[in-house]
């Protein structure tokens, strides 16, 4: 097995040991520096050890042995360009999920010495053109958002992150704006934080788009970042914010939606009503008349929520609302409650 995690082919005898190290030193003895050379190198690599043929983890695995190895910083840097370019070739060709094989071969569980460690982000730096980034995601939003780019995102990093920011203030974007955000919320996948510092940006609309970012994450570790912006002064953001919670916290989530019933704002009420409704979680009825209990924003809402619990057609909502066809409620609504409970008992099968 080579250092990317792929078996070695039978019969091949690469182990990339003692004299094979020595022919891998070679190459780089025999080919100029700069320029095509730099391209050159993981070709003339690659032929000294037949039978792995063009396989993308083959590659990576020669590259990654290459850093374990070599010791001679511009040789080193030679390494890192020639990797720069399997990357930006990757991209060009639409290939995301190469691009992200060959990106992870750094990014993650490094094998280079800590003293390099300059070169890397030397290297990083290089890579991260606007040119290149612009590219990516032009060819990621004609593919569709192939999910395939995910790794590729995710190892991008803090540099892909800034370039995506800054993509959604330009007066006129490179693709729509939900495009970045979905790409934002692919390159949030590995490291959150890389998102969730921006929520403290001052501009609602950055804040409301990360926001949703973070939601496609899938990582929980954002949820005490969104926790400290749900009262945002924009009801813009407090919806998305709120969106983002039940995403990340599943059924777990029910309470934001619940608590979000009695935001000052109508937009953020609704949004709340719609991620109730679209739960499957048993929370939904108790909270739903626990909000019910506290007087809702409005006799419509109240009305609304009741429809809500007739909707689920289960034991437990039939249960509520004969409950609610009896209990008393805060002055104003008992009756619009009392009322719509009765009639979606008639409803009833």
């Amino acid at each position: 097995m080579d250092a990317a995690g792929s078996e070695t082919p039978p019969g091949t005898g690469v182990d990339f040991q003692g004299q094979q190290y020595e022919r891998v030193r070679a190459v780089f003895d025999a080919v100029a520096t700069g320029g095509s050379g730099d391209v050159a190198i993981l070709e003339r690599v690659r032929a000294e050890f037949p039978g792995r043929g063009d396989d993308v983890h083959a590659g990576v695995g020669v590259l990654r042995d290459l850093l374990r190895i070599e010791n001679r910083p511009e040789r080193f840097r030679r390494l890192i360009r020639a990797w720069s370019g399997k990357v930006a070739s990757a991209i060009r060709r639409g290939d995301f999920y190469g691009a992200g094989t060959w990106m992870r071969a750094l990014t993650e569980s490094p094998v280079f010495p800590q003293d390099f460690a300059v070169h890397i982000t030397e290297g990083m730096r290089d890579l991260s053109r606007d040119d290149l980034m612009q590219e990516l995601v032009v060819k990621l939003a004609a593919a569709g958002d192939p999910p395939s780019a995910a790794p590729l995102l995710a190892a991008w990093g803090s540099p892909l992150v800034e370039y995506l920011v800054a993509g959604m203030i330009a007066e006129e974007p490179v693709v729509n704006r939900r495009h970045l955000v979905e790409y934002l919320g692919m390159a949030g996948r590995s490291d959150v934080r890389l998102l969730t510092t921006w929520l403290r940006d001052p501009r609602w609309f950055i804040v409301r788009n990360i926001a949703t970012a973070v939601g496609k994450t899938g990582r929980a570790t954002a949820i005490p970042a969104l926790e400290a912006v749900m009262d945002h002064s924009d009801d813009r953001v407090r919806v998305e914010v709120l969106r983002a919670l039940v995403a990340l916290k599943g059924d777990e989530g029910i309470d934001y939606a619940v608590a979000a019933l009695r935001d000052a704002s109508p937009r953020v009420r609704q949004a709340a009503v719609s991620l109730l409704r679209a739960s499957p979680s048993d929370e939904v009825v108790p909270g739903v008349l626990r909000a019910l209990g506290d007087g809702p924003a409005t006799l419509d809402e109240a009305r609304r929520l009741v429809e809500l619990i007739a909707e689920r057609k289960t034991p437990q909502a039939v249960e509520a609302l004969e409950s609610l066809v009896t209990k008393r409620f805060a002055v104003g609504s008992s009756r619009a409650v009392r009322d719509s409970a009765k009639a979606a008992l008639e409803r009833m099968p």
